[in-house]
């Protein structure tokens, strides 16, 4: 699912795509300290829930949506894509 949006050549290329397709903005809007969860605290969950699928996907992270939670930025899901 996510290969045909997640393009760029780096992995912070690739989380500003999947970010950016999240909150339906242009990865080129998508800063490194953007707070994908301010955007619309209402859908934390389906965030939460996306953002851990396409990290155990597509980025082979193992991740369950409570892993996520406590990331915020592009910045925290940068950091456990490279940490893992």
């Amino acid at each position: 699912m996510f290969e045909e949006y997640l393009t760029a050549p780096t992995t912070e290329g690739k989380v500003k795509q999947l970010i950016g397709f999240l909150v339906q903005q242009p990865a080129d809007d998508i800063s490194i300290d953007f707070n994908f969860k301010e955007v619309d605290p209402d859908r934390a969950e389906y965030f939460n829930t996306m953002v851990a699928e396409a990290l155990s996907t597509y980025f082979n992270v193992p991740s369950e949506p409570e892993d996520i939670e406590g990331l915020n930025t592009v910045q925290d899901v940068i950091n456990r894509v490279e940490n893992a």
